[in-house]
């Protein structure tokens, strides 16, 4: 494929993020997962420079700041683009360079990746088990990536003893559960990657806190069709942090209102009952003040992909907003699904979709999640143009990003 003709933009090119947290939980950064063309998820990039180049340039004309609302971003690449003539079209600042595992180390790798670090690049060492070849990356490696599923308990901690005299960052991923999350926490590591914040910590028997049990009080109100104009105006009339978040983003670029609309009345009126309704159950679940911010931007994400997607498969966009909206409801309150959706007024549509992903509605949010975790061939499987649910997903990310900040700000 070298020396062939190539179109730098491909409408075949999914892209996607996962985030990366701190000891605190806040996202520190996002890894890029990436595909073009038709090329399997096992073979991500095909090794040359051509894919490579298809993939950046993509990336250039969609706007990394798009994808990882200008935090940290991790790319992975080969061999040949590490070591190749073609210049790296992006900037050093906020780009972590991954070097994949099966990398071979030699001569011209290390001073290839030295000049990397020398122009400003952050450099991470991915799926990173230390043996006499790969050794010599050591001490260019800015950050260590340990795939916790790659080395059992004792060969973890004897990995991190050695790599804790350096001047590295420890970065853990694939972890799955709290425990692998609490463990990692003691060993000193100092990034975490993984789908451990996107489950539910439930313990048996335990009952809601009072201010969730409040909020789930409130979202089925908020829920049910007998809610009308004035009550909906009492429920955000009384709470002066919801009142005052909800006109931010009214008054936000979002909506880019001809006027200020500086009253609960107004705004009720500008905007009608069902998307008030949906901003405060949005605002009511940001604050659970336990939980990872990324948690809301992630649920906004996949109520906003439902929404614009659920033309394709036949489904109501309201209720579609609804299943992306509550599909970590779970995870946020810490209780199974099926107990929370047994104290909720929604539809049997709604309701079949979030306990277990059935029916159109089931089917479109198991679309996104695979599209989230980047599980391509699973995404290919879904009779919708591939470049629609690219466009939809980095129209959902920037919209997400836009009310998180609103809602977020104090």
């Amino acid at each position: 494929m070298s020396g062939s003709s190539v179109n730098p933009l491909s409408s075949d090119i999914y892209v996607g993020r996962q985030p990366i947290f701190n000891v605190d939980l806040e996202v520190y950064a996002y890894e890029l997962l990436f595909r073009g063309g038709n090329t399997s998820q096992a073979n991500v990039i095909d090794g040359n420079h051509a894919t490579s180049t298809v993939i950046i340039n993509t990336f250039l004309e969609i706007g990394l700041e798009n994808i990882s609302n200008n935090l940290p971003t991790f790319i992975n690449l080969t061999r040949d683009f590490l070591i190749g003539d073609i210049p790296l079209p992006l900037e050093s600042e906020n780009v972590v360079l991954e070097v994949l595992e099966d990398v071979e180390v030699d001569d011209k790798l290390i001073a290839a990746i030295k000049d990397l670090s020398g122009q400003g690049f952050t450099i991470a060492l991915d799926d990173f088990v230390l043996d006499e070849k790969n050794s010599a990356l050591l001490p260019l490696a800015d950050i260590i990536k340990i795939d916790l599923m790659a080395l059992d308990t004792e060969t973890l901690k004897e990995h991190v003893s050695i790599f804790k005299k350096l001047d590295v960052k420890l970065l853990a991923e694939k972890v799955e559960t709290i425990e692998e999350y609490e463990m990692c926490m003691e060993l000193g590591f100092d990034y975490f990657q993984g789908y451990y914040f996107a489950k539910p910590r439930i313990i048996s028997g335990k009952q809601l806190a009072a201010n969730r049990m409040a909020l789930l009080e409130m979202i089925a109100k908020l829920q049910s069709p007998d809610c009308d104009m004035n009550e909906l105006e009492q429920i955000i009339s009384r709470d002066i942090a919801i009142s005052y978040k909800l006109l931010r983003i009214i008054n936000s670029p979002y909506y880019a209102m001809a006027s200020k609309v500086d009253s609960i009345k107004k705004a009720l009126v500008v905007l009608g009952l069902k998307p008030l309704k949906s901003w405060i159950t949005v605002i009511g679940l940001s604050m659970v003040d336990d939980k990872p911010a990324e948690l809301i931007n992630i649920s906004l994400t996949r109520a906003k992909m439902c929404e614009q997607l659920s033309g394709h498969v036949g489904c109501d966009e309201n209720a579609a907003f609804t299943v992306g909206l509550f599909s970590m409801l779970d995870v946020l309150l810490d209780k199974p699904i099926a107990e929370l959706i047994q104290q909720l007024p929604l539809d049997a549509e709604v309701t079949a979709a979030l306990l277990g992903e059935k029916g159109k509605l089931g089917a479109l949010l198991k679309l996104i999640t695979y599209y989230e975790n980047g599980e391509w061939e699973s995404v290919d499987k879904f009779n919708i143009d591939k470049n629609t649910i690219q466009k939809t997903y980095l129209e959902a990310l920037k919209w997400s990003n836009n009310i998180t900040s609103q809602i977020a700000e104090k």
